[in-house]
């Protein structure tokens, strides 16, 4: 037996997801960027708190809500502290919190993130012959296909992947349909060298 070689892959997000929405100036569906900036608003007694995007045309605003009439002290100060700087981790999270599209029923594009791979070798555990496995870290939601990912960041043609998946010769653990399989966090591929 010789070692399993274990490779953890984290992708990383380059980008942040833009949303598709109707914009009022360019009288069409339109997509609109993420500005790193948050607006807060006080009213009355309550504090509103919206995600700033522009129209990728003509620069119109739209305010994503993620706080909508709460009260201040319903707000962790800490977070509170960070929406006011325009944090950039916080931006980051909120703009990958599929549930904030979900309650602005907003259409989220998340097919034109860009990211990097940073890879990290485990530790070998003696298990089947010539087996290398990457287990993958996704923390964000990225709209990409297994195929891509390892033509990306092995070099070779996604046709030449996709045989490899079909032969078995790539699997994903736990997946009984190989074609198609998006990315997603905790998964494990394994590969078989010959």
């Amino acid at each position: 037996m010789s070692y399993l070689n274990k490779y953890q892959w984290e992708l990383v997000p380059e980008n942040l997801p833009m949303v598709k929405r109707n914009c009022p100036k360019c009288n069409e569906k339109t997509n609109y960027i993420n500005s790193e900036k948050f607006r807060i608003n006080a009213n009355k007694n309550n504090i509103d708190i919206w995600s700033i995007y522009k129209c990728e045309k003509c620069k119109s605003t739209w305010n994503m809500t993620i706080y909508e009439r709460v009260k201040p002290y319903n707000i962790n100060r800490h977070e509170y502290n960070k929406f006011l700087s325009n944090d950039r981790e916080l931006v980051r999270e909120y703009a990958f919190n599929s549930s904030i599209y979900n309650k602005n029923k907003a259409e989220v594009i998340l097919g034109n993130i860009e990211y990097r791979v940073v890879q990290r070798k485990l530790e070998a555990y003696y298990m089947k012959e010539n087996e290398l496995v990457i287990e993958l870290v996704c923390k964000c939601a990225i709209e990409l296909r297994v195929d891509k990912l390892l033509s990306d960041v092995l070099g070779i043609s996604r046709s030449k992947v996709k045989c490899m998946l079909k032969e078995g010769a790539i699997f994903v653990k736990d997946d009984k349909n190989p074609s198609n399989i998006k990315v997603r966090d905790g998964m494990e591929i394994h590969m078989l060298k010959k």
